[in-house]
């Protein structure tokens, strides 16, 4: 059976579906997706230690996962920890969160889940659920015009992007964290090398545009 070829987004149409996202309370951590590869359950379970701002660069080193028994962390898929370079931009948009989320966390005092210190919880700072989360990304596609997009088609987007501007599958493969270089020439085969080029530095020039606009309002 030949593998279906995964979903892509072009920059237009990924800066159009990350400004849709803002009004679904969405934008963050469909950015950070975007900007780094990572799996649903990783950027669910990400925390502020994993995250040094003066480097910058971000750990992965855990996944959320959504049983029939309820929530629980795991190890990544292939049970190794990557650190990732982020895009300046999406620095900036992390520390504006970070602040936003801060006065929630004075607001809500003890009732505020302060132990749990997730980079992208609920107003309360408890785990969101990856199946919502996939449900209001899937919504958001179709209000985007966008049909058979979720949030793992901002992975494969990442990675066909940085392919196709010349990035080596071998970093691309590492930045994804599969298990092999082998898995990556196989899903991304149709993406083209062009130029070689830093991975968050080509994403950052890319995507810089989609961080500076605003909100977009849907009716």
């Amino acid at each position: 059976v030949e593998p279906k070829e995964a979903v892509v987004l072009d920059v237009d149409q990924l800066s159009w579906y990350l400004d849709i996202s803002r009004s679904f309370g969405l934008y963050e951590i469909l950015l950070f997706a975007a900007a780094t590869g990572c799996r649903r359950g990783e950027a669910l379970a990400l925390t502020w230690t994993d995250i040094d701002f003066d480097t910058p660069t971000v750990i992965i080193s855990k996944s959320l996962e959504q049983t029939r028994e309820g929530l629980r962390l795991k190890s990544t898929k292939n049970r190794r920890s990557r650190v990732l370079t982020l895009p300046s931009s999406v620095v900036e948009v992390l520390r504006m969160h970070r602040q936003a989320q801060d006065k929630n966390r004075v607001l809500l005092g003890d009732d505020y889940r302060q132990k749990l210190d997730l980079v992208f919880g609920d107003h309360a700072g408890n785990y969101l659920k990856p199946d919502t989360v996939t449900a209001k990304a899937c919504l958001v596609a179709r209000k985007a015009g966008f049909h058979g997009v979720g949030i793992h088609t901002l992975r494969h987007s990442h990675a066909s992007q940085l392919i196709s501007e010349g990035r080596s599958t071998t970093s691309v493969s590492k930045r994804l964290g599969h298990s092999s270089v082998k898995t990556t020439k196989k899903i991304y085969a149709h993406a083209i090398p062009k130029d070689n080029v830093d991975d968050a530095e080509t994403w950052d020039t890319l995507l810089r545009s989609t961080v500076e606009r605003k909100p977009t309002q849907i009716s």
